[in-house]
């Protein structure tokens, strides 16, 4: 039995907890220490925890409780002035305070199914509009994550794709401005520009451009849509190309130091007319290079608020690690900074250049 279920059970034990203090309470403090109204507490208490069904359970042990204690004060209790009118209407409140809670519990569990479907709908969704990049593609071995800020939603506007080309291997990792349908809808055209035309067209910085016009067509001239984006090119001797629209600087781990691959003109993000300048790097054997979406730099500790270490935690979780271990260590100190609460939506991708390069390829 794992602690969640230990814990699960614990709590659907208080409504008896609270309806076995309340009465004994009001026994033992008499007529001056009146507080059995107070049981009614417990099924309301248990319409946030547990189903319909055994929220009227505890609706009926309230009302029994409170029944019987209010025997127990006129038979076996000193003489009381309480009028059985005032018992009556006292119990009469426990009554409709009980089923205010089944009612209560019905709902609750009525949105948590359809929460349930939400999230099964968008985990489909995520599926579609994501596809999973290949393990191993010409030499260089990727991994890949997405974490959504809310449960409700598992995709959101961060967005990315691995893809083969006769010029290398293209990559893209971008963030649409916003959230919900729009954004999905918007990070799902930018996919497909980028799809349809990463094997056609030579010059990344006419991919680029491409990817700029998508969204600024879309977008109509209004300057409210906008994607960052970092599109990379890896040809067969490991020389890298870098074209940064906007998004957060990748990082190149390699012999235990992390380095931003920036300029310092940073360009706007896809949109809004972004001509990035391009970055040359030349990777070397078991070089890995870790892109990612801004809700990465913008989580907080949950405690002193304080933004996210990136390039330390970088360091710590991918020196002398495979990248799959790196990227879990990473995901591992990020949800303990934040306490697992994000507050945006966060997309990795990690790539890692191999010590033979076969052109093996996997997906």
């Amino acid at each position: 039995m794992t602690f969640g279920r230990v814990r699960s059970r614990a709590a659907a034990l208080l409504p008896l907890a609270v309806i076995a203090a309340v009465c004994v309470i009001d026994v033992v403090g008499g007529h001056g220490f009146v507080i059995i109204s107070l049981i009614v507490i417990a099924p309301l208490l248990a319409a946030s925890i547990v189903g319909p069904r055994l929220t009227g359970i505890y609706a009926i042990a309230a009302f029994a409780g409170a029944g019987a204690v209010s025997i127990w004060d006129q038979l076996v209790g000193p003489p009381s002035d309480e009028s059985r009118t005032a018992i009556a209407v006292r119990l009469a409140g426990i009554a409709l305070g009980g089923g205010i809670a089944v009612a209560a519990s019905v709902v609750r569990q009525t949105r948590e199914r359809r929460l349930s479907a939400l999230i099964q709908v968008a985990e489909a969704a995520r599926q579609a509009i994501l596809s999973p990049v290949p393990a191993v593609l010409d030499g260089l071995r990727f991994t890949a994550m997405y974490r959504s800020a809310a449960a409700e939603a598992a995709v959101g506007g961060d967005l990315y794709e691995v893809l083969d080309s006769r010029w290398g291997v293209r990559l893209l990792v971008g963030d649409v401005r916003g959230k919900g349908l729009d954004a999905v809808r918007l990070a799902n055209r930018v996919l497909g520009c980028f799809r349809a035309l990463a094997g056609r067209l030579e010059d990344p910085a006419e991919l680029v451009a491409a990817l700029d016009s998508e969204v600024a067509k879309l977008d109509r001239g209004h300057g409210e849509d906008f994607v960052t984006a970092v599109v990379a090119q890896v040809d067969h001797a490991g020389r890298m190309l870098l074209l940064n629209a906007g998004h957060p600087d990748p990082l190149l781990v390699r012999a235990a130091r992390v380095t931003a691959l920036g300029v310092p003109d940073r360009q706007p993000p896809l949109g809004l007319g972004s001509v990035p300048e391009a970055v040359h790097v030349l990777l070397a054997r078991s070089d890995q290079v870790l892109f990612y979406t801004d809700g990465l730099v913008e989580a907080r500790n949950h405690r002193t608020r304080e933004f996210f270490p990136v390039i330390s935690a970088v360091q710590d979780a991918f020196t002398d690690a495979q990248l799959p271990d790196g990227t879990a260590r990473l995901v591992n100190a990020l949800i303990e900074w934040t306490g697992g609460s994000l507050g945006d939506d966060i997309a990795l991708v990690a790539m890692e250049r191999l010590d033979s390069r076969r052109g093996a390829s996997s997906r």
